[in-house]
């Protein structure tokens, strides 16, 4: 019953801070997003316009022109065009929400689409892929590290930790990625600069993920180096502070060995923290998306907004910009369910 309370708490509070976002989001941005939904009016028009000439060969002009200006007309009243403000800022959310995001000026899916949903369902799943593959590295790695310093707290390895996050956490992925690409791209020759796939591969569903995984390396090692070392320290000092509680002195004073305490009792308690840490560093690392993914020319979501920047194609950037609002949100959201879920003392109601 605890867990139930908290979730159903949780859920409402992020519903809201949700509704909070979009609404300053959406604020801040009315003057732009009332352009791209008379732009995306005046695109579906001439879709509407072209496909009512090749069905309807004995219209005459007055006829087409009077049967485009009510499509666009209702186009405009779907968004609120017609109505006072209040009307016109739920119906324009209500939009957003269901992902009715508008045409891009020039940017196109691999498909040919124009429609910015296409554009980011096409470009996302590689984002998704670079990330939660490089931040599930982090995390494993990361953890390992941290409870291997945890468990010699004081010693060499230890106090190496700290000065290694420091470090790591300094470095921009950008940086590391021109010294990746420079030293195995170029001096070596070993792995490809940049892209997703090769013109020349082979057919085959084998040769093909292959050349993708070829490819994700540089991009994911870059990753991977400049978040381990603060993950490491994270579970670090987690694993510590459990390892404080008057339940660890009580177990070291039965003879409990270190190994069976920190890996059967400690890393339990301190689980919900981690699995916090974890999920919240999914979610965060889609912010870094742009500087990486410009850098070894990784089409995900980051490689499109600067695309959709470097062009002045609005509705892409305000689609992208939308939609990773959305996904910092379902992260915080997992992240506090996954620590709920976790935590004893909420599913008891303490």
């Amino acid at each position: 019953m605890g867990y139930a309370r908290f979730l159903i708490g949780k859920t409402i509070s992020y519903v809201l801070a949700l509704f909070a976002a979009v609404s300053l989001l959406y604020v801040g941005i009315y003057p732009s997003l009332q352009r791209v939904i008379e732009g995306s009016a005046d695109e579906a028009a001439s879709e509407f316009q072209r496909n009512l000439v090749k069905s309807h060969t004995g219209l005459t002009l007055p006829q087409i022109a009077a049967a485009v200006a009510t499509f666009k007309s209702n186009y405009l009243a779907a968004f609120g065009f017609n109505q006072p403000y209040p009307v016109k800022f739920g119906l324009q959310m209500l939009n957003l929400f269901e992902f009715h995001l508008g045409s891009a000026y020039n940017l196109q899916a691999p498909d040919g689409s124009k429609q910015v949903a296409d554009l980011i369902i096409a470009y996302l799943p590689n984002t998704v892929v670079l990330f939660t593959t490089g931040t599930l590295l982090v995390v494993a790695v990361g953890a390992i590290l941290g409870l291997l310093a945890a468990k010699s707290a004081g010693g060499k390895f230890d106090k190496s930790i700290p000065i290694i996050a420091v470090i790591h956490s300094s470095i921009p992925a950008f940086w590391i990625g021109f010294l990746l690409i420079a030293y195995f791209a170029y001096t070596l020759n070993w792995l490809p600069s940049g892209g997703i796939s090769s013109i020349d591969v082979a057919a085959g569903v084998l040769p093909h993920f292959t050349d993708f995984l070829w490819h994700l390396t540089l991009p994911l090692l870059s990753f991977f180096i400049v978040s381990v070392g603060g993950f490491a320290y994270v579970v670090r000092s987690l694993v510590i502070s459990t390892m404080g509680e008057d339940f660890v002195t009580t177990a070291r004073a039965r003879g409990m060995t270190d190994r069976r305490l920190i890996f059967k009792h400690v890393l339990r308690t301190a689980s919900p923290g981690i699995a916090t840490q974890s999920i919240l560093a999914v979610a965060g690392s889609f912010g870094g998306a742009i500087t990486l993914e410009v850098v070894f020319r990784w089409p995900g979501l980051g490689f499109l907004t600067f695309a959709a920047i470097q062009i002045s194609d609005l509705p892409v950037i305000l689609g992208t910009t939308f939609i990773l609002t959305i996904i910092l949100f379902l992260g915080l959201y997992i992240g506090e369910i996954a620590y709920g879920f976790l935590d004893p003392r909420i599913k008891t109601g303490d």
